[in-house]
């Protein structure tokens, strides 16, 4: 995610489903001498991504760092129950 700033990132999960999203802002100006070279570039925009996971993550292992542009999740597995005994009535 080069050129966003983690401010603007926004990750959420909901059991096994997780969605990434972030919102983009660039403004540029350049300003040359001689010839006059004026540029002045805007974008706004959003992007997202979502993806599913074959186990639920559990949400207080959790974590995300980002580093260089690259944004590393943490997700770890929700440990399901080993077994659950029912008793008959």
């Amino acid at each position: 995610m080069p050129g966003i700033k983690k401010d603007d990132i926004r990750v959420s999960i909901n059991g096994n489903l997780v969605s990434i999203s972030a919102e983009v802002n660039k403004n540029e100006e350049k300003e040359g001498k001689g010839n006059k070279l004026l540029v002045k570039e805007t974008f706004h925009g959003s992007i997202s991504r979502s993806f599913s996971l074959a186990h639920e993550v559990d949400r207080k292992g959790v974590e995300a760092k980002l580093k260089d542009g690259v944004l590393l999740l943490t997700l770890p597995k929700l440990d399901a129950d080993a077994g659950h005994q029912i008793l008959i009535q």
